[in-house]
Formats: structure tokens, sequence, C-alpha cells
């Protein structure tokens, strides 16, 4: 056994015997979750075994339905891949009463089952625990055998993360409990992709009502938002598949090709995040007040963000070079009108190509577009465009110029 756990399992007999919490025994958050613990009341010998009514319970996963159908393809995929290992997915609420477990038949329905929906595991009640205390810690958090407060949980290593909705606050968690640790540490990199996969269904949940809530077109037309809606939550197949096929080699201890495929699935996730609080700006933004924008970063998401108007209107966009700006800008408002300036590039472009180009000028920032139509669309030789994004609060500027005027 590591040093570090005989450590833990000699932090838990000082404790029982003469109630010392000694911090060098145990790792920083497994101290910090035994000192919670032990100031809530928990019993180190036994857990308080606290359930919501069967009434209660249900009412509870009724208020939880947009969670329970975002993690339902996940849990499923985690005990997939837990393969015949003696398992435990969950998922709670924020205040850390599970609504729905999966795992093998003896771990849920056996003698030593584990708790079920409408169990209490917050720290107070249960210990240290992969649900509780990743939500007290507000972070993945693991514990293994003997780092569990509860003598009754020695068997079990327990990982868990707390699940945020779009401004970041958590709304529940996700945790993960096996009988080996290597079982455990091998399910890691699986369960924190599925994490960040529920978080996504959920937002792409927000995003549809957002867009059924859209009843009058604001700065940006509504087609457009509605079909920008689409091609965001295409994703959400594509990072579930990939989750699914790693969670298949998982079960057959091919980690090689699961690692990649979580990589995969990792960046889809990213890509989705981004995506949608880009588009959740261009709908729903209201003026704000001027703050630091990462000009480059904003235009490299917009580009990204119109792949696929792009590629209806057969344009080949390309970014040529993007100098690092911040300017001082109402965000929402900047992300509108360099929105309509790239549409109006692409549709302008038809069957050809945008190059895009910004550059730090003293004043701000200066985005240069060039438009190459197609043949047969524009008889004109090939035109540019010029933005001048101001440093300091004010709307873009833009002005039609030759080529030349967007050359450095």
């Amino acid at each position: 056994m590591a040093a570090w756990l005989e450590s833990a399992l000699e932090a838990g007999r000082l404790y029982r015997s003469i109630g010392a919490l000694e911090a060098e025994k145990l790792r920083p958050h497994v101290h910090r979750a035994w000192v919670r613990s032990h100031g809530g009341g928990a019993d180190p010998r036994r857990p308080k075994a606290e359930f919501l009514s069967a009434l209660d319970t249900e009412r509870l996963r009724e208020r939880h339905q947009d969670l329970l159908l975002a993690s339902e393809p996940y849990l499923h995929a985690l005990s997939l891949a837990s393969g015949e290992e003696r398992h435990a997915v969950m998922v709670g609420d924020a205040r850390a009463i599970l609504l729905d477990v999966r795992g093998d038949e003896q771990t849920i329905h056996g003698p030593e089952r584990v708790p079920g929906p409408g169990a209490l595991l917050e720290e107070s009640v249960c210990g240290a625990n992969g649900v509780g205390t990743a939500l007290a810690e507000d972070g993945y958090t693991e514990l293994v055998g003997p780092e569990h407060f509860i003598q009754g949980f020695h068997a079990f290593t327990c990982h868990g993360l707390p699940l945020r909705d779009g401004d970041g606050a958590a709304i529940g968690v996700l945790s993960l409990s096996v009988r080996r640790p290597e079982i455990g540490f091998r399910l890691r990199e699986i369960l924190l992709c599925a994490a960040r996969a529920i978080e996504m269904d959920l937002l792409a949940m927000r995003l549809e009502r957002d867009m059924d809530r859209l009843l009058t077109a604001r700065d940006v037309p509504m087609e457009d938002l509605r079909r920008l809606l689409q091609d965001i939550l295409q994703a959400r197949a594509a990072a579930r598949l990939r989750i699914d096929l790693a969670a298949d080699q998982l079960a057959g201890s091919v980690l090689a090709q699961t690692r990649d495929l979580l990589h995969l699935a990792a960046s889809v996730l990213r890509r989705f995040q981004r995506s949608a609080a880009l588009w959740r700006a261009l709908a729903l933004g209201e003026a704000a007040a001027p703050r630091p924008v990462a000009l480059d970063a904003l235009i490299r998401d917009l580009a990204e963000l119109l792949e696929v108007e792009s590629a209806v209107f057969n344009v080949t966009t390309s970014i040529e070079e993007l100098e690092p700006v911040v300017v001082q800008a109402d965000h929402d408002t900047l992300a509108r009108g360099l929105f309509r300036v790239l549409v109006s590039a692409i549709r302008t472009a038809r069957r050809g190509a945008v190059h895009l180009a910004l550059r730090a000028r003293p004043a701000g920032g200066e985005l240069c577009l060039t438009l190459s139509p197609g043949a047969g669309v524009a008889p004109r030789a090939p035109r540019s465009v010029r933005v001048l994004v101001p440093a300091h609060p004010g709307a873009p500027e833009r002005a039609a110029s030759d080529r030349s005027a967007c050359m450095a």
C-alpha cells in the first residue's frame, strides 16, 4: 500500500481513538474534508444513512429533469467503460442529494449496495465522499480507501466533480465509485470528459429555449441565428459518439485509442462552449459597460462560428494574420458589429475567398478583409473592407477601401 494511504489509515485510527485531526497525515483536500465532516457531526464509524421520502425524491427528480436527461447517456457510457468491475456512477444535485445511480448488479442491488436516489451525501451526513466533497471543494476530488472519513466507505475509490451551468455555478455533481483504485484512475479521463459533455447538453437545452424566446430579431437576423444554432448543436452528436467509442475501448482495456478519442471529444466540447457563449452574445447580449476584449480571439471565434456559412456560399475563409490586440469595449455589441461585417463579406465573396488580417494600430485594431468573389459573381476587381476598432469605447468604424489600404 502506498505510504500516503498508510498515513490516512493512521489518521483515521487517531481520530477515532482520541479525536485528533493531524494535517500532515492526510492530503490537503482530504484534511479539509475531514475537518468539515467533523464540524458537521459525521460519525466516522457509520453514516447516518439519511434519505428523502419516496415522494420528495420523485419531486426532486422532476425538478431536475434536464440534468437527468443530459446525464443519462454518460452514466451509461461510464458504466460500460467500467466493464466487469464493481462500480457505481452517480449524479446528484447541488446539495449532494443523489438523483440517479448506475452500476453493476451487485453494487446496485446486492447486500453491500450503494445508496440510491434520494440519499443525502453531504459531508455532515456521510463524511468525505465523492459527491459531497466534490461540491464542498468546488472542483475535481478523489478519495482512495481510508481517505474516506467513514470506515464503511474504505472499500471504495471515489472520484467526483461539480457540474456547472453556463454561468459557472454548480448545479449538480457527477461521481464514480469503484472497488479497485487502479480502475478509478483508468476511468478518470472519461469521467472528466463526461462531466463536460453533460454540461454541453444542458447548455444546448438552454440555447434551444433561448431561441424559442427570441420572438423578434435584434441586431442579427433571426434566420441567421437559427442556422447558427443548428450548426453549434451538431457538435453534441460528435462528442457523444467519441465518448461512447472511448467507453467501448476502455471496457476492452484498449487504453491508447481511448486517450485519442477523449482528446478529440474534449476539443469538440471546448469549441462548443466557445461557440455557444458567442451565440448567446449575438442573440441575447444587452449593452454593457466596456471591458477588456481580446480582439484577435473574438475574430478567430467568429470566423470559426461562420465555417458552415462559408461552406453554404462556397467561400474559403482564411486567416492571414491575427496580431494580439486588446480593446476596451462592450463585448456583445462589438461581437454583433463584427459578425455583420463577416457575414456580409462571405456573401459578397460567393464562390470565392475571404482573407482576414488583424493588425495592431496605435489607436486600436485594424481588421482587413480582402474579398475575392468567384467567377461570374462580381465583374469588378477584388475589393477590401477595413474595420477600425478603437482601443477605447466606441462602435466599430467600417470603411470600404481598395486592396492597398489593407496592406501592412
